[in-house]
């Protein structure tokens, strides 16, 4: 994959513009980055290991989930969550932070989370949105930045 990414950056170095802002070339190469891991991703996924005939072929090329590129992105953007929520963590008083992850990461409810942290179902959503416009923050920063 890391040959794929360098023959990728040095096919498309030309699509490289300064737009002005800081770290215009970091985002390019994040975004070229993205694509070829993307890219390897779905192809790996394709990829056949053995040979059982045509007949074999057909059928696996028929259960080919199209609806790839999609999980993808969507798993790609999970973990970009995780490593910005772990970057805002110490920002936010612990009992705040366990309304967040208990509610939005474990998927409990938020009365049953309120009642065990001895606090109300309010202050369990304005935790939530709080350290969740913080996460937005930062993935924003990080994306300004590629």
């Amino acid at each position: 994959m890391t040959q794929q990414l360098l023959i990728a950056i040095a096919k498309s170095d030309d699509g490289w513009k300064a737009d002005g802002k800081t770290a215009s070339f970091r985002r390019w190469l994040g975004c070229v980055a993205r694509n070829v891991v993307i890219k390897f991703m779905v192809r790996e996924r394709k990829q056949i290991t053995g040979q059982r005939g045509s007949d074999f072929l057909t059928a696996l090329e028929a259960t080919v989930d199209s609806s790839t590129d999609a999980k993808l992105i969507h798993q790609y953007e999970q973990e970009r969550t995780l490593w910005a929520a772990d970057r805002v963590r110490s920002e936010f008083p612990e009992s705040s932070w366990r309304a967040f992850w208990e509610t939005e990461v474990v998927g409990r409810p938020i009365a049953e989370v309120a009642k065990e942290l001895g606090v109300s179902v309010g202050s369990v959503s304005m935790s939530r949105s709080r350290i969740f416009a913080r996460i937005r923050a930062v993935i924003e920063e990080v994306l300004d930045e590629e």
